[in-house]
C-alpha cells in the first residue's frame, strides 16, 4: 500500500546481447555408450531439465523421453554461435538461425517488444532459443513469456546450448507443445491479470514455415484465452462488491445451514446427472422420469421449476448467483420439496430465505475471515463462473462416477438462447402478443449480444454461435475435465463440443450407466440452527473496530505521501516522510486480516495497483522518476482503501442489526 524505498537499478545495454551460448555439437554422442548421460557440471542441459522438472514435470517427462534420441545436429554460424537446418513438410530445408549473425537476428526479432505496454508475450516458434533470451534482455523483470513449440526433439536441442533455467524457475518462461485449450487454460492458469494488462504475439519466421498449421491454431487459442481473461477479470471487478456484500449479508445462513461435509463421497461410483437449461434440454428431458432412482439427479436452479413440474424431483439443487432476480426460480415451490440446495454464500440472500427445503452452505474465505473466532467447519469446493460448473464439482465431491451433462448447450443451439419453460418465459409473457412471439424473444436475447458473439464447433463439427462469457464458461469446463478424475459425458444432445467430454446420447447413457437402482439417500440433514447468532455479531463487532483503524491510519498517509509528491527534489525531507510512514505500514499489517477483507470492496482499485506495480516494474526507471511513479500509485491505492474501509463499517453495521433480528427471531419462535 505504501511506498518504497528507491533502490539502484543495473542496466543490461539495449541492443546489445550478453547471454551465455554454450556450444557442444554432439555432446551425448560419446564413444563409450555408458557415458552418455554424464555431463559436465554446467551444462545448461541439466540446468534446464532440473527447473523443468519443479515447474512443468509432465513436459520434462516428456523431454526426458526424447534424451536417448540424437538432438538435431548443428553447424556453427560465422560468428560463432550455432544455427540447425530442418526440412518442411514439403522437403525444403531451412535455417531456424541465420548462418552468419544470428543474435543480431534475433534482435530484429524482438525489437518491437514494448515492456511498458505488454505484460505477456507469446511467442510461436522457439528454434534454439536465442530470441526468447533476446526477449528476456530487452523486457525486464517482470514480463511472462509462453513459448509455442511442438518440436519435443527441438527443445531438447536447444537445452543443450542456451541456459533458460533462470526463467523458467522464476515461472516467467512457459512452453506449450500441444495446441490444445484445455493445456493452455491449465498452464496459463492465476495469469489473467497479467493477460489483462496486454498480451502479444511474436512469430519466429522459421518456425511458422515448418510448424504453420500448429502455430496458427495456437494463434487462434491465444485469441481465445484473451477473450476468456477480459471475461474473467471484468467480471471480477464489476461483481466483486455486490459478492462480498451478498457474503456478509448471509453471515447468518453461514452460521446456521450445514456445510457440505457430510456429503464428501456419499456417492461414490455412482452415476450423477448434471441438468442445465441450455436449449437443446427439450430434445430428452422427458427420459429423466426413467432415471430417478437409478442416478444422482443434480439441477441447475434455472431448471428446478421445470424438472418438477414433470414429476421429477432431484436430489440437489444449485444456487450461487448475487442478483435478487433469481428468485424467480424459487416460486411457488411445495412446502415439503425434499431436493437440498447447495448454495454458494454469494447467493441471493432473497433465495437463501425463501427455499423451503434442506439449505447447505459452501465454506468461503471471506465468510470465514469475517467470522474467524467462530469454529465453523464448512467445506470450500472450486470457484465456478455458474451454478453447472459449481454442480459439476459438487458431483466431484461426491464421488460421483460417471458424471453427465445434459442441457449444457454454452452456445446458441437453434436459435435459442434457454430452454423453453424456464421462468425467463414468465418474466417476457407481458411482452408477447401478435408481432413478438417467445422465439422472437428467445432471438431479441440472441442479438443483443451481436458485439460478442463468436463461431465455434458444436457436438458434430458444424458451426453454431456463442458469445464471449458462455465461451469462456466452456474454456473453464474443458479446463476441469481436463482433470477430473471421473468419465465425463455430454449427453447434452446439442450444443458447443466439449474436450475432454466423450458425447452421446442421453438414451445410450441412462443404458450405459444408469440401469440399476441406486441406494436409499440417507435422509440426515439437520436443519439450521440460530445459536451462533450471538456470536457472530460480537466477530463483527471486532472487524468494525479494525475496520476503523484501517480507516484513520490511512487518512494518516494520505497527507504524508502528498507531502512526498511535492518535495521529491528534498530527499532529506522525503526519507523522515518515509520513515513515519514505515511506522504506519507496521500498523496496516498488523491488521491484514481485515485489510484484505475491505479490499474486496475495491477490486478495481486493487486491479489498477497491480497493473502499476508491474508497469513501475517493467520501465527500468530509477532514482526520482521511479520514486514518483510509485508515490502516485500509493496515493490512488490509499484513497481507495479509506473509501472501502468507510463502506466497510457500514456493511457491518447493517449486518449486525439483521443478526440481532434474526436471534431476536429464533428465540421467539423456540
Amino acid at each position: 500500500m505504501l511506498v518504497e524505498r528507491p533502490q539502484a537499478i543495473v542496466f543490461r545495454p539495449r541492443g546489445r546481447w550478453s547471454f551465455k551460448i554454450i556450444n557442444m555439437p554432439g555432446m551425448l554422442a560419446t564413444a563409450d555408450p555408458s557415458q552418455r548421460f554424464v555431463l559436465p557440471h554446467d551444462s545448461p542441459l541439466l540446468a534446464n531439465m532440473a527447473a523443468l522438472w519443479a515447474a512443468d514435470p509432465a513436459l520434462a517427462r516428456q523431454v526426458e523421453a526424447h534424451l536417448d534420441d540424437a538432438p538435431y545436429p548443428t553447424e556453427p554460424s560465422r560468428s560463432g554461435p550455432p544455427t540447425v537446418a530442418l526440412c518442411t513438410s514439403d522437403g525444403r530445408r531451412i535455417y531456424l538461425h541465420s548462418r552468419y549473425e544470428p543474435l543480431d537476428e534475433a534482435g530484429r526479432i524482438v525489437e518491437s517488444a514494448d515492456p511498458d505496454e505488454k505484460a505477456v508475450f507469446c511467442v510461436l516458434g522457439l528454434g534454439l532459443g536465442y530470441h526468447v533470451l533476446a526477449l528476456f534482455e530487452r523486457i525486464g523483470d517482470e514480463p511472462l513469456v509462453v513459448v509455442f513449440e511442438p518440436d519435443l526433439r527441438l527443445l531438447r536441442t536447444a537445452f543443450e546450448h542456451l541456459d533458460f533455467s533462470r526463467f523458467i524457475a522464476a515461472g516467467r518462461l512457459i512452453f506449450i507443445t500441444v495446441a490444445d485449450r484445455s493445456t493452455l487454460m491449465l498452464r496459463l492458469n492465476g495469469q489473467q491479470a497479467m493477460v489483462l494488462m496486454g498480451l502479444t504475439t511474436l512469430q519466429h519466421p522459421p518456425s511458422m514455415q515448418l510448424h504453420r498449421a500448429f502455430h496458427q491454431q495456437a494463434a487462434v487459442l491465444i485469441d481465445e484465452f484473451v477473450a476468456y481473461c477480459r471475461t474473467t477479470i471484468n467480471t471480477l471487478v464489476l461483481n466483486g462488491r455486490r459478492t462480498a456484500e451478498n457474503i456478509a449479508r448471509n453471515l447468518a445462513w453461514y452460521a446456521a445451514a450445514p456445510g457440505i461435509a457430510r456429503l464428501k463421497d456419499r456417492h461414490a461410483a455412482q452415476p450423477a446427472i448434471i441438468v442445465s437449461a441450455g436449449p437443446s434440454l427439450r430434445k430428452n428431458k422427458h427420459l429423466l422420469r426413467e432415471a430417478a432412482g437409478k442416478a444422482v439427479l443434480i439441477a441447475v436452479q434455472t431448471t428446478l421449476q421445470p424438472l418438477l413440474e414433470m414429476g421429477v424431483r432431484p436430489h440437489y439443487v444449485t444456487s450461487l448467483d448475487y442478483h435478487d432476480i433469481c428468485t424467480r426460480f424459487f416460486e411457488n415451490l411445495p412446502a415439503d420439496l425434499s431436493s437440498e440446495l447447495i448454495a454458494e454464500p454469494k447467493a441471493s440472500t432473497a433465495v437463501l430465505d425463501m427455499y423451503p427445503g434442506p439449505l447447505s452452505i459452501l465454506g468461503n474465505d471471506f465468510a470465514q475471515r469475517m467470522l474467524r473466532e467462530l469454529p465453523l467447519d464448512r467445506p470450500c469446493l472450486r470457484s465456478g463462473a455458474t451454478v453447472a460448473h459449481l454442480a459439476f464439482y459438487l458431483a466431484e465431491f461426491m464421488g460421483c462416477d460417471p458424471i453427465i451433462f445434459i442441457g449444457q448447450d454454452l452456445g446458441f443451439s437453434d436459435g435459442l438462447c434457454y430452454t423453453p419453460g424456464t421462468s425467463y418465459e414468465h418474466v417476457w409473457r407481458p411482452e408477447l402478443g401478435r408481432f413478438c412471439t417467445m422465439e422472437m424473444k428467445q432471438w431479441e436475447q440472441i442479438a443483443r449480444e451481436r458485439p460478442i458473439l463468436r463461431q465455434i464447433e458444436d457436438q458434430q463439427g458444424r458451426p453454431m454461435y456463442t458469445e464471449e462469457r458462455l465461451f469462456s464458461y466452456l474454456q473453464q469446463f474443458e479446463r476441469d475435465f481436463a482433470v477430473s478424475r471421473a468419465r465425463i459425458i455430454d449427453a447434452t444432445e446439442g450444443g458447443a463440443r466439449k474436450r475432454g467430454a466423450t458425447t452421446m446420447t442421453l438414451a445410450d447413457a441412462l443404458a450405459r450407466y444408469c440401469a440399476t437402482p441406486l441406494p436409499p439417500t440417507p435422509d440426515d440433514h439437520p436443519g439450521p440452527n440460530w445459536s451462533l447468532l450471538g456470536a457472530c455479531a460480537d466477530s463483527l463487532r471486532r472487524r468494525r473496530r479494525e475496520a476503523e483503524q484501517i480507516e484513520r491510519i490511512g487518512r494518516d498517509t494520505l497527507p504524508l505521501l502528498e507531502e512526498v509528491r511535492e518535495h521529491l527534489d528534498d530527499q532529506a525531507r522525503v526519507n523522515r516522510l518515509i520513515a513515519r510512514i514505515d511506522a504506519l505500514r507496521a500498523r496496516m499489517n498488523q491488521l491484514n486480516d481485515c485489510y484484505e477483507l475491505v479490499t474486496q470492496l475495491t477490486q478495481h482499485t486493487e486491479l489498477l495497483r497491480f497493473q502499476n506495480d508491474r508497469k513501475i516494474a517493467a520501465s527500468r526507471v530509477s532514482g526520482l522518476e521511479r520514486q514518483k511513479r510509485q508515490v502516485a500509485r500509493d496515493i490512488v491505492n490509499v484513497g481507495g482503501v479509506i473509501e472501502a474501509a468507510r463502506q466497510f463499517q457500514s456493511l457491518v453495521d447493517e449486518v449486525i442489526a439483521t443478526l440481532e433480528s434474526r436471534a431476536r427471531q429464533a428465540k421467539a419462535a423456540a
